[in-house]
C-alpha cells in the first residue's frame, strides 16, 4: 500500500506578541548573504507506545508554544524581501498543516521509501516566502511526524536546533534555552561592492537532482572502519572522519566508472564557526555560521581509505590554525566564494566537487514536546547534489548517512564493496542498533 497524506487544515501562526518596531528590519550577515536560498527538512517521528497516545487536543500545544517561540525568534515570523538580503520582521507568521495518512507509523518506519519521506514536509506551499513552514502527519495507530523547513538564508543545523529546543521547552514547561542571538550584518559585515546577486527561493523547495540513499553505519562496523582508516599521521580518526572519508572516496570512484573520466575531486566539509570566529559566537546565535575546509584529490590519484582520512585530517588542523580568518577577510572570502561557486569555473568542469554536513551531537532525539522523544529522526532532505549529511543513530554512537548522487552515480556507488563492508543501506529504522 502506498503512503497517501492528505492536508486536512492550514493557519497561519503569528508571534504571541508583537515584535517591537525598533526590530522590524533585520540585514542579513555577509554569510546569510551568501547562502543559497533552499529550505533545511528536518523531520521528527514520535510512536504512541506506552500508553502515550498522540491525540489530536495536543496539536493546540504545538500552536500556541510555536507562537511563543517566534516571539523570540521574531525574524522567523518575517518575509525575505526581493533584494533576498533582508528580512521584514512583521509578524506574517509560520505556516503550520494538519495532515493524515492511511499508513501505520512502524509499516512506515519497517519499510522505509526515503523517496516518500518529502510528503511529510510542507514543500507544496514553500513558495509563499515563508522562512517557517510546520507539517504535522497523523499516521494510523497514533504516531506523529513533526516536519520543518526552515529557510536557509537565516538558519544552520545550529540554528535549527536552537529554535527546536526552545520550541519544545515552552511546550514542555521546563528550562528555557537561552534567548537568541541574530547574526546580522553589523556582526559578520559584507565586504565593499556588494551585494552579488543572488538567486531567489525556488518555487517548489527542491533544491537536488538526482537519487537519495540511505546509509547506516552501526558503532562496531565504525569501530571496525575507524581501525581501517587508520595511518601513521592520523592514527585514531573520528567516527565521522572514517565515514565522510569512504562516502567521499565510494563517490568518486563511482564517478569515474560512469564517465570514463578521472578528476580531481574537491570535498566541501562544513565547519561551525561560532568558537572559531574572534570573537567567538555564542553557542545560540542565529544564523548561517558555517565555513568549509576543501580537501582536494589529485586527477589520476589512486583512491586509498587512509589517504583521504588523511587529506580531511590536514585540512581540517589548517582550517584551525589559519582557515577560519578568510570568514573575517570578507573580501578573500568573496573571491573565494565565487571560484566556488563559478558554473563555468575549476569546481564544476575541471572537478568534481561535493559537499557533507554532520548534524551530530545536535540533541534533535531530546525533542520532547511532552509525549516523550522521537523514536527517529532525519534532516537535510531534497537539498543538494552530490551532497552527504551525517546524522547521529537513535544510541549516539552510530552514524546515518544520506547521500544524494547522480541516478548513474547512484547505481554504481550502492554496489561498491568497501561501503557495503561497513554500511547498510535503508536497514529498517527500529532495529537500527550495534
Amino acid at each position: 500500500m502506498a503512503l497517501k497524506v492528505k492536508i486536512i487544515h492550514e493557519e497561519i501562526i503569528k508571534p504571541s506578541i508583537p515584535t517591537p518596531e525598533t526590530q522590524k528590519h533585520l540585514k542579513f550577515s555577509f554569510l546569510d548573504q551568501l547562502a543559497l536560498p533552499v529550505y533545511v527538512p528536518l523531520l521528527l517521528f514520535y510512536d504512541s507506545n506506552n500508553n502515550n497516545q498522540i491525540d489530536p487536543s495536543k496539536f493546540h500545544l504545538l500552536k500556541s508554544s510555536l507562537s511563543k517561540t517566534l516571539t523570540q525568534f521574531y525574524p522567523f515570523a518575517g518575509r525575505i524581501n526581493d533584494d533576498n538580503l533582508s528580512i521584514s520582521c512583521i509578524d506574517e507568521g509560520a505556516i503550520f498543516l494538519e495532515a493524515e495518512t492511511n499508513y501505520p507509523l512502524s509499516n512506515f518506519l519497517t519499510q522505509l521509501n526515503v523517496d516518500s519521506l518529502n510528503q511529510l514536509l510542507p514543500f507544496g506551499f514553500a513558495n509563499r516566502g515563508c522562512i517557517v513552514l510546520v507539517q504535522t502527519t497523523s499516521f494510523q495507530c497514533g504516531g506523529l511526524t513533526i516536519g520543518l523547513l526552515m529557510s536557509h538564508k537565516i538558519s544552520d543545523a545550529s540554528s535549527i536546533s536552537s529554535f527546536i529546543k526552545t520550541w519544545t521547552s515552552i511546550a514542555g514547561n521546563g528550562p528555557l534555552f537561552p534567548k537568541p542571538e541574530f547574526i546580522t550584518d553589523s556582526v559578520i559585515p559584507p565586504p565593499k561592492n556588494f551585494p552579488i546577486s543572488t538567486p531567489t527561493t525556488p518555487d517548489s523547495g527542491i533544491h537536488a537532482k538526482g537519487i537519495t540513499n540511505r546509509i547506516v553505519f552501526s558503532h562496531s562496523k565504525i569501530t571496525a572502519l575507524k581501525e581501517k582508516a587508520a595511518n601513521s599521521t592520523v592514527t585514531q580518526p573520528t567516527r565521522v572522519e572514517a565515514v565522510t572519508a569512504l562516502l567521499w572516496k565510494s563517490a568518486i570512484s563511482a564517478s569515474r566508472s560512469t564517465s570514463g573520466i578521472s578528476k580531481a575531486s574537491v570535498l566541501g566539509q562544513a565547519v561551525n564557526l561560532r568558537k572559531r570566529l574572534e570573537p567567538n559566537l555564542p553557542d545560540n546565535s542565529i544564523g548561517n555560521a558555517l565555513g568549509f575546509v576543501t580537501p582536494e584529490t589529485a586527477v589520476a590519484e589512486e583512491l586509498k581509505l587512509q589517504s583521504m582520512v588523511g587529506l580531511l585530517r590536514e585540512a581540517i588542523e589548517e582550517f584551525k590554525k589559519n582557515g577560519y580568518k578568510k570568514y573575517q577577510d570578507t573580501e578573500a572570502y568573496l573571491r573565494y566564494f565565487k571560484t566556488l561557486t563559478d558554473p563555468d569555473g575549476p569546481y564544476n568542469e575541471e572537478k568534481n566537487f561535493y559537499l557533507c554536513s554532520s548534524w551530530s551531537r545536535f540533541e534533535f532525539y531530546e525533542a520532547d514536546f511532552g509525549w516523550g522523544c522521537p523514536v527517529w529522526f532525519i534532516g537535510g532532505i531534497s537539498m543538494f547534489s552530490n551532497f552527504f549529511l551525517l546524522m547521529d543513530t537513535r544510541d549516539g554512537r552510530g552514524i546515518e548517512a544520506l547521500v544524494t548522487l547522480s541516478e548513474e552515480d547512484m547505481a554504481v556507488f550502492q554496489c561498491d564493496q568497501d561501503l557495503l563492508e561497513f554500511g547498510s543501506f535503508n536497514p529498517n529504522v527500529l532495529q537500527v542498533e550495534d
